[in-house]
């Protein structure tokens, strides 16, 4: 797993790239319900991983269906 401190400069810039993800998928969470939120909120996400390497080439990025979180490089942002 890769971390955003590893690299000084990229935590920053993979925050905002999260927050502008974030926008960009229509996460679920008003249809997830009760135990799929609890899932979440305990780390267990149901992921989707469209192919954007055409916006973010080398880039490993993952949705989260239930929530807002998005997973870029192994880091989650909610």
């Amino acid at each position: 797993m890769v971390s955003g401190s590893a690299f000084p400069g990229t935590h920053s810039s993979d925050k905002q790239l999260a927050a502008h993800l974030q926008r960009l998928w229509p996460h679920r969470s008003h249809e997830s319900g009760v135990l799929r939120s609890l899932l979440c909120f305990i780390g267990l996400h149901f992921w989707a991983q469209p192919d954007y390497t055409s916006l973010t080439p080398h880039r490993n990025l993952r949705f989260c269906l239930w929530c807002s979180t998005v997973e870029i490089d192994g880091v989650q942002y909610r």
